[in-house]
């Protein structure tokens, strides 16, 4: 097994992140604790944002306008297939429906590959490197990703 790392962040003065934070709650009463996520590659970061969809950019430059809240390592089979996969995604568009969640799209599969919104994106890296946790879920937010045990 070896390590993956996705790491869970805010904009802390965005009102699109506080947005998004309301629209996945982890329960009725209580927003969920980050609007991102990233899988670190190296030096660089693959995520999926809203203007650009699915990017790869110097972990140093995201730092710049987010705050990392937390750091979290899975075990995974094979991580450089998740990796693989994960820069094959960059150029794949936003998805919009996702990122705003259950409210829209009550339906949707998170591993539905045409577009994707941050935490799907996570979470397919996951799977695709062989941590096949979330088999049960429509829609994947960070607080199934922040419960996953090792």
């Amino acid at each position: 097994m070896t390590k993956a790392t996705i790491l869970f962040s805010i904009r802390p003065f965005n009102p699109v992140s506080w947005l998004i934070r309301w629209a996945l709650p982890v329960s009725r009463f209580k927003w969920a604790r980050a609007s991102h996520s990233m899988i670190l590659d190296g030096d660089y970061v693959i995520h999926a944002t809203m203007l650009h969809g699915v990017v790869r950019q110097p972990l140093a430059e995201v730092e710049r306008v987010q705050k990392v809240i937390a750091r979290r390592q899975y075990d995974v089979p094979d991580l450089e297939a998740g990796l693989a996969w994960a820069r094959l995604q960059v150029g794949t568009k936003y998805d919009f429906k996702g990122a705003f969640g259950v409210s829209l799209t009550p339906d949707r599969q998170w591993l539905e590959d045409d577009r994707w919104f941050c935490h799907e994106l996570s979470a397919a890296f996951l799977h695709v490197g062989g941590r096949q946790v979330f088999d049960r879920f429509g829609h994947v937010t960070d607080t199934p990703l922040l419960l996953i045990k090792d």
